[in-house]
């Protein structure tokens, strides 16, 4: 905008009772022109309704009219074919008494005699009645008119050319038959020539009750009852039957007529007189008029009336707003006669006094707002500015220099907001502090006058955002390195523990001195232990940094109780304390829930149930439950008579790294992790655990949750099948086995031994990829993860996508991170491993290449 006003455009003033007079006379015109139009609609169709019923009625009766003409045609001629002085005339050749014969029918009834008759036998004219040549038509003519009826048994319109120019006939033959040889001895042909046949206009035109009938053959008018007194022609009649209405004073109608049911181009065209329709036409339009001029009066009348009876009362009322917002002094109304206008009068009243006490409210609000609050120009002058304003800059004076400097910081926000816009929450600096404006447009007859901004002070608080970001943002760091550490202490933990646990498997086949497995035994168990730490490490972070995932799948709740007597009994006997398991679960109940992670809460408990007790028992009870609403619940009721808890370690036993007493650690070890990933894992699948413990005496553990009980499958199989490797393959496999850890390698290759498998061994992945250009008859990849040089993701990767190979690849990594695992089938893995690597395991992994990836398949 240019900043420049332009001059108000003077609009022209109308006076109330005007305005009244107008809405009167627009209303009562509308509704009557309204009800004036409804009364010509509706007339208008009951008129157009029966002008079509009667052209309707007409058209029928006309039809009927012609076929009664040709049916009884047909009829007289029918009955004589069968006389026997016709059939001896002609058999006898005695052809002079078929004049007499047919004169005879004549005269009894002329109506019904056709216009000429003649006789064809064998194809040959051998008699006529002579009448055919009053219409020009000659005997060699009625020959081709019969031979063009030879295909035809019925009436026939024929046009034919005679003496007298073009002829239209109506034609039929029937058969003249010898009753007595029952032979058909040739054939009677009647006629009716349709040219100037009055005696048929005639009786169209009066057997349908119309002024006047015209029978036309397409443009070509043959006959007609028009007489030249008619202010109408024939010709007129063809031309002008569409353009008819209900104001017209003649209703032309067309019937098309038909001959034994098919359409001919024979139309009829009749004339009636509408006068009386054209006549009410005109009254409507007539009293349209008078009702109009009506309108007008009582518009004239009614403003003469409202100016002398409104303009008083409304002139005082107008005098009144204007002394009061010129004055700016509110003072009382005086009242008007008028009920309405006295209403508004004290309505303005009560307006313009809260107005005034708005007006000192917001007055008020602006000298004693603790936010700086200035209006604007829409050129960007400083009109006003409050105290707070005022201290906040330190302007004193709203020309002086620090202004000038407030409206560089913030001249583009007033620019837009003089625009139109409204901006809220905009922080701008001034000065060494930052503020947050509000800044709104004040808009007075759809035109911006000036702009209003708010200020707040938001200096300390874009600071503390400023230490808040960045503590977010060392804490992720902190979190990525820890993630980091987790990932490397696995692998680096894991990476030991596969030798040990893969070099005390591979003892225990060979060792036959008790003693010495004794010895190994306790190698299994203390690595199993180890294990079991770095996975309880590991959950934990997962669960922290939220990688913590259910998988539900349909598994059969038995073998949660079968694994829980079968693990657990022989420690129980071992420590002589006695446990007891009890369920109330079918031996085929299917659950659909996350198998794995209820077998750790369940294993946790039990196994800190029986680690922690000397005597007396553990009883765990597994029940299925119904709560309301047809909700069911797995309940997980774990009970001992150990050690016990204290009560007031009770609320912190589910935190991590706690355990109940400082001494608990050292004289059993663990993490400190084990109820803390159970109470998680409890959260993750929407259940709840309770704890109930006294010192000496037990604990109780009781977890319920949510399940889907699922009806059992006929198909369903023990997952868990142990193959011999002796018999897994019928072959030896050709494995490559990528793998930087002589260790780890040694142990690799020992497992697969058993399998009968020939392993090549290379120790990174560049290594890999050569082996692999040169070598295309591998059947299996055993992939590491951290491999030097080029890791093992990205290994299996350049397999995939540049070499192109699809030998199956089965990783095996120490990192038991999900993220790890995806990495690995994204890139093309066929299988996961997470070391340190278990014979079972692998079995289970070869079971799956067997059944997956085996190249007999």
């Amino acid at each position: 905008m240019d900043g420049t006003s332009k001059p108000p455009i003077a609009v022209k003033r109308k006076n109330l009772a005007t305005l009244i007079t107008r809405s009167v006379f627009i209303i009562v015109s509308v509704l009557t022109l309204m009800l004036l139009f409804q009364n010509y609609q509706v007339s208008k169709q009951i008129v157009s309704l029966e002008v079509a019923r009667s052209t309707l009625q007409t058209s029928s009766l006309l039809q009927s009219i012609f076929n009664f003409k040709l049916t009884s045609l047909e009829i007289q001629q029918d009955s004589y074919t069968r006389s026997n002085v016709l059939v001896s005339a002609i058999s006898d050749s005695h052809l002079s008494q078929l004049d007499s014969f047919f004169e005879g029918i004549d005269n009894m009834d002329p109506a019904l005699a056709p216009d000429f008759r003649f006789i064809m036998r064998r194809n040959k004219l051998i008699w006529n009645d002579t009448q055919a040549r009053f219409y020009g038509i000659t005997a060699t003519e009625l020959s081709e008119l019969a031979q063009d009826m030879s295909t035809t048994s019925g009436w026939r319109l024929i046009k034919m050319n005679s003496l007298l120019g073009v002829q239209y006939v109506l034609a039929r033959h029937t058969p003249v038959i010898d009753l007595r040889t029952g032979e058909a001895i040739g054939l009677l042909y009647i006629g009716i020539v349709l040219n100037n046949n009055f005696i048929l206009a005639n009786a169209l035109r009066d057997g349908s009750n119309v002024d006047d009938a015209v029978l036309a053959a397409g443009p070509t008018i043959i006959a007609s009852t028009v007489d030249s007194s008619r202010a109408y022609s024939g010709q007129s009649l063809l031309e002008n039957y569409r353009d008819t209405h209900e104001r017209s004073p003649f209703v032309i109608a067309k019937t098309d007529l038909t001959i034994n049911g098919t359409k001919t181009f024979l139309s009829v065209y009749t004339v009636q007189n509408n006068e009386r329709v054209a006549q009410l036409a005109r009254s409507h339009y007539t009293w349209l008029g008078i009702v109009l001029l009506a309108v007008l009066l009582v518009a004239v009348l009614s403003r003469i009336w409202l100016r002398k009876r409104v303009s008083v009362d409304l002139n005082a009322l107008m005098n009144y707003t204007t002394e009061v917002a010129e004055s700016k002094r509110v003072k009382a109304y005086e009242g008007s006669s008028i009920s309405e206008f006295d209403q508004i009068g004290r309505s303005l009243e009560l307006t313009f006094k809260r107005l005034s006490e708005q007006e000192r409210q917001f007055q008020d609000l602006f000298n004693f707002s603790l936010s700086p609050i200035m209006l604007w120009g829409r050129d960007g002058e400083l009109l006003n500015m409050n105290p707070s304003a005022q201290k906040h800059f330190n302007i004193k004076d709203i020309s002086a220099k620090g202004s000038k400097i407030l409206l560089e910081s913030i001249l583009p926000q007033i620019q837009m907001s003089a625009q139109g816009a409204t901006l809220t929450g905009v922080n701008v600096p001034v000065g060494n502090k930052t503020y947050r404006w509000n800044i709104s447009p004040i808009i007075v007859n759809d035109r911006v006058q000036s702009v209003i901004a708010q200020a707040q002070d938001i200096t300390s608080f874009i600071e503390a955002e400023k230490q808040s970001q960045a503590a977010k943002e060392e804490a992720e760091e902190s979190a990525k390195m820890r993630a980091d550490f987790l990932a490397r202490m696995s692998h680096e933990l894991r990476t030991p523990l596969n030798g040990i646990l893969g070099v005390s498997q591979l003892l225990k086949g060979l060792l036959k001195d008790r003693s010495n497995l004794e010895h190994v035994e306790v190698l299994c168990s203390s690595g199993e232990h180890l294990l079991a730490v770095l996975d309880d490490v590991l959950d934990f972070s997962k669960i922290e940094q939220g990688q913590f995932h259910i998988q539900a799948t349909e598994f059969r709740l038995h073998e949660l109780v079968n694994a829980v007597n079968k693990i657990f009994t022989p420690l129980c006997e071992e420590k002589g304390i006695t446990l007891g398991v009890s369920s109330n679960v079918d031996q085929d109940c299917v659950v659909y829930s996350d198998q794995v992670r209820l077998n750790q809460i369940l294993f946790n408990l039990a196994s800190n149930a029986v680690k922690f007790t000397h005597e007396g028992q553990v009883v765990i009870a597994i029940d299925i439950v119904e709560k309301i609403a047809q909700e069911l619940l797995l309940s997980i009721h774990v009970e001992d008579t150990g050690i016990g808890i204290e009560q007031t370690r009770l609320e912190s036993i589910f935190d991590p790294f706690v355990q109940a007493e400082s001494t608990t650690t050292r004289e059993y070890g663990g993490s400190g992790l084990g109820l803390a990933i159970v109470n998680s894992l409890v959260e993750l699948l929407n259940g709840k655990i309770e704890v109930h413990s006294e010192l000496e005496k037990g604990s109780t553990f009781s977890v319920s949750l949510p399940v889907e009980v699922r009806q059992p499958k006929v198909s369903d199989k023990p997952t868990s099948l142990r193959v011999e490797p002796a018999t897994l393959f019928d072959r030896s496999l050709n494995v490559l086995l990528v793998e930087d850890n002589h260790t780890n390698a040694f142990i690799a290759r020992a497992f697969c031994k058993k399998y009968g498998m020939e392993v090549d061994w290379v120790k990174d992945g560049v290594s890999a990829i050569e082996y692999l250009e040169q070598n295309t008859d591998i059947d299996l990849i055993l992939m590491d993860n951290q491999l030097p040089n080029l890791g093992g993701v990205e290994t299996t990767r350049t397999i995939r996508q540049q070499l192109e190979l699809t030998v199956p690849i089965y990783a095996c990594t120490a990192d038991g991170m999900q993220d790890t695992q995806d990495a690995f089938l994204s890139a093309g893995a066929n299988y996961v491993i997470v070391k340190p690597i278990k014979e079972q395991a692998l079995n289970d992994a070869f079971i799956h290449y067997k059944n997956h990836d085996f190249p007999a398949n």
